[in-house]
C-alpha cells in the first residue's frame, strides 16, 4: 500500500505547509514538461501526485492517518481475498467490512485525481491520458543581512547581490528590529510554466553598538560622572545617534538615577523614542592624599548614612 509520507520525505507529524513544501519540490523535480520523453520521471510524477493526494489536505490527511481512505479499505479487500484463496486454517478466521468505497469496481485499479488545481489555484490537471501544461510557483528565498545599530533605529538604505547576480535595493524602516523580514514579490525563485515566481525575504540582523542598548524605540545608555558632578550638578556631553548633546545633570544625583533626553531613541521622524541615560558615579583611580583628608574634614561635619531606611 501507498506510503505518502516516505514518496514525499516528510515525517508523520509533517505540517500541511511542510507536506506542500516538500510536494512542489519534487513536483518540479519530476515534472513531465521539464523531462520529456523521460518515462521514469512521469513514473514518478504520478507516485508524487498520488502521496499528495492521500495527505495534502487536512481532511484528507486526517482520513488518510485514520485508515478510512479507498486505498486503505482496497488493501483490506486483497488481504481479505488473499485469505480466502489460501483456504481454511491459513491465517484464522477474519471478519472485514463489506463496505469498500464508493461502489467503484476494483478491477479498474485506483486513480486519484491531482490536487494541483487545489493547491495552486486551478494551474492545471492531470489527464489520464497524459499530461497538460502545469503552472507551478516558483519556490520562496530567505536572505540574511546585516545592518549597524544606528541604521536600524533611524532608517536607512543598502544594497546586496542575490545569488542569481541581480542587485537589490533595501529601504531599512526606522525602528526595525533585530529577526524582522522585509518581503519583496516576485524576486525569489522562478515558477514552472506560466507560475508565478516566489518571493524574496530578507532578515534584518541588527549589529550591537558599544554603549547602547535598545528596548522598543527606547535607546539606554550609561554615563559615568563624578562625585564632584554628582554633589554639585553639572552640564556634560552625552553621546547619542545622532551625534553629541549638552544634558544638565542635577546636584545630588545618585548611581543610578536616570534622566531622560527626547526624541534621541529610534523610529521615524515624529514618532522616535527618547534616549535614556543612567548615571554612574566613579571616582579617581588614585585618591590623593589632601583630598582623603578634606573628605575626612568635611565628613565629621555632614556625615549621613545611606543605609538608614534599610
Amino acid at each position: 500500500m501507498t506510503d505518502p509520507y516516505k514518496i514525499l520525505g516528510v515525517a508523520k507529524a509533517a505540517t500541511l505547509e511542510d507536506i506542500k513544501k516538500a510536494y512542489r519540490k519534487l513536483a518540479k523535480n519530476h515534472h513531465p514538461d521539464l523531462n520529456p520523453g523521460n518515462k521514469e520521471a512521469e513514473k514518478k510524477f504520478k507516485e508524487i501526485s498520488h502521496a499528495f493526494d492521500l495527505i495534502g489536505t487536512k481532511e484528507a490527511k486526517d482520513k488518510f492517518d485514520r485508515g478510512e481512505t479507498d486505498e486503505h479499505q482496497q488493501h483490506q479487500y486483497e488481504e481479505y481475498r488473499k485469505r480466502q484463496q489460501a483456504g481454511p486454517g491459513a491465517g484464522g478466521s477474519h471478519r472485514y467490512s463489506s463496505n469498500f468505497g464508493n461502489g467503484a469496481g476494483y478491477g479498474e485499479g485506483f486513480d486519484a485525481e491531482d490536487l494541483f488545481a487545489n493547491l495552486f489555484g486551478g494551474g492545471g490537471r492531470r489527464g489520464r491520458g497524459g499530461f497538460d501544461h502545469m503552472n507551478l510557483p516558483g519556490e520562496d528565498e530567505l536572505y540574511q543581512m546585516e545592518v549597524d545599530f544606528a541604521e536600524a533605529a533611524l532608517g536607512g538604505e543598502k544594497t546586496i547581490t542575490l545569488p542569481n547576480g541581480k542587485k537589490l535595493s533595501v529601504k531599512i524602516p526606522a525602528g526595525i528590529e533585530s529577526g524582522k523580514k522585509l518581503k519583496f514579490k516576485g524576486l525569489g525563485g522562478a515558477g514552472t510554466g506560466s507560475g508565478h515566481p516566489g518571493d524574496a525575504y530578507i532578515q534584518i540582523n541588527v549589529k550591537p553598538m558599544a554603549g547602547f542598548t535598545r528596548v522598543e524605540n527606547d535607546i539606554h545608555s550609561e554615563v559615568p560622572i563624578s562625585f564632584f558632578e554628582a554633589i554639585n550638578g553639572a552640564e556634560i556631553q552625552i553621546p547619542t545617534l545622532d551625534g553629541s548633546v549638552m544634558m544638565k545633570v542635577p546636584a545630588g544625583v545618585s548611581t543610578g538615577s536616570k534622566l531622560r533626553i527626547k526624541n534621541k531613541g529610534a523610529g521615524a521622524e515624529g514618532h522616535r523614542g527618547n534616549q535614556i541615560v543612567t548615571l554612574k558615579i566613579v571616582m579617581p583611580k588614585d585618591l590623593p592624599e589632601d583630598l582623603k583628608a578634606a573628605v575626612t574634614a568635611l565628613e565629621k561635619d555632614y556625615a549621613y548614612n545611606p543605609r538608614a531606611h534599610l
